[in-house]
């Protein structure tokens, strides 16, 4: 040990002392400098965050549906996606208790219903909401015409009419309809042949052709639908089918000749029909020229109109509907005061498109007869009726025959397409 005797010496000794235990030796040995260590931040006070203000509800443009209601439509058309019928129809009725004359609410009214209950209960909703006023809405109305033609497409107790309904629904490009008709026609069904000839379709066309030629059931309703097909295929049959030994084949043939001329020259096939021996298929020749604007045949017409029975007279009116001026509308007009009922019943139908007042006063005491032959001809009106005339077609769809009801529903389809 070495003794330190010099004060100097001494002082400087203890100071290098106490620096080197005061800093810590680094991993290698060496001593390094060390930093202030930073204090931990002061403990603060957490304050609530600002109050935001509620978000402002989007406003409608004034005329345009309310938010509100819109809200209360979405909500209802989303149960109905959902399956949830009732619930939509509690829906609507709160739109419609809100907003009674929302157009957007009894659409939604009238579709739950006719998903919860048929069309018997849509139509009966529509009504209610309807009340007394005069004006129909048109896109209702055809709703429940295509509800009525599916509960009446689905009936396989009303044959004909089920299938008058798959044509109606098949014209509106209702390709399920069309998938029906199809299935049922390549399966041998008749009627459903029929109505794909109809529409023109050249398959059953020629099938129809086919069967024809090998006599089959019912010449005169496949005759109908060859004509009303337009196709060109149509043409030879028919005139083949004019020399058929029957009157009523023969007169079917030479009418869908007439429709089928309309877009073919065929005025010089029809004329020789003019010679039939037997006057049915003449007076059928003579208006199928009329209406082609032929007067070959006029003179003939002119004999019916001049006989003494109303039935004949009834005939030639109906053969000259083409050509409705004032003098044929008073003779139709004069008829509706025959003492046959059916005949009055015929001259309504061929003036409810000129002068509805008077006819709707000889129908609507024909849907009283005591003979339900007759009530059920005044109410099958559905071609007959004015496209204008929403109201009744509508109150049509409530007849108690199938095929009036079915005709009425294709009458407002075709209005509004």
């Amino acid at each position: 040990m070495i003794l330190v005797t010099d004060p100097r010496k001494l002082l400087r000794a203890a100071t290098l002392l106490l620096l080197t235990a005061a800093v810590p030796a680094s991993t290698s040995g060496q001593a390094r400098t060390s930093k202030p260590s930073p204090k931990p931040p002061a403990p603060q006070t957490a304050k609530p965050p600002a109050p935001q203000s509620a978000k402002p509800k989007a406003e409608s443009r004034p005329g345009a549906i309310s938010v509100d209601e819109a809200i209360l439509l979405t909500n209802g058309w989303a149960l109905m996606a959902e399956g949830r019928s009732q619930e939509a129809s509690a829906r609507a009725a709160k739109v419609l208790a809100a907003y009674p004359r929302s157009a957007a609410g009894i659409a939604l009214a009238v579709e739950a219903e006719i998903a919860s209950g048929g069309f018997t209960a849509g139509y009966a909703r529509y009504e209610s909401w309807l009340g007394q006023r005069l004006m129909e809405e048109p896109s209702i109305v055809r709703r429940l015409a295509v509800a009525s033609l599916w509960a009446t497409a689905l009936d396989e107790r009303a044959e004909e009419a089920r299938v008058e309904a798959l044509r109606a629904l098949a014209n509106d490009r209702d390709e399920a309809a069309h998938q029906l008709l199809s299935n049922a026609a390549w399966k041998g069904g008749m009627p459903e042949l029929r109505v794909l000839a109809s529409r023109g379709n050249d398959f059953a066309v020629k099938a129809l052709a086919s069967d024809l030629e090998k006599g089959g059931v019912n010449p005169v309703a496949s005759i109908e639908a060859l004509a009303a097909s337009g196709s060109e295929l149509a043409v030879p049959v028919l005139v083949k089918r004019l020399r058929d030994p029957s009157p009523e084949v023969r007169g079917a043939a030479v009418e869908g000749l007439g429709k089928l001329a309309r877009s073919y020259l065929l005025i010089d096939q029809i004329k020789p029909s003019l010679q039939d021996p037997v006057s049915f298929v003449r007076v059928r020749a003579a208006a199928a020229l009329f209406g082609l604007g032929d007067q070959s045949g006029v003179d003939l017409l002119q004999k019916l109109l001049a006989e003494d029975s109303s039935m004949s007279r009834l005939v030639a009116l109906q053969s000259m509907a083409s050509l409705p001026d004032p003098q044929w509308q008073d003779q139709v007009r004069r008829l509706t005061s025959a003492s046959e009922p059916e005949i009055r019943v015929g001259a309504a139908k061929l003036l409810l498109p000129h002068d509805p007042e008077t006819a709707r006063r000889v129908l609507e005491a024909a849907v009283n007869d005591p003979n339900p032959a007759i009530r059920e001809m005044a109410g099958d009106l559905g071609v007959d009726v004015p496209a204008t005339d929403l109201r009744t077609l509508r109150y049509l769809l409530r007849s108690t025959s199938a095929l009036a009801r079915t005709r009425a529903a294709a009458r407002i389809l075709t209005t509004l397409r």
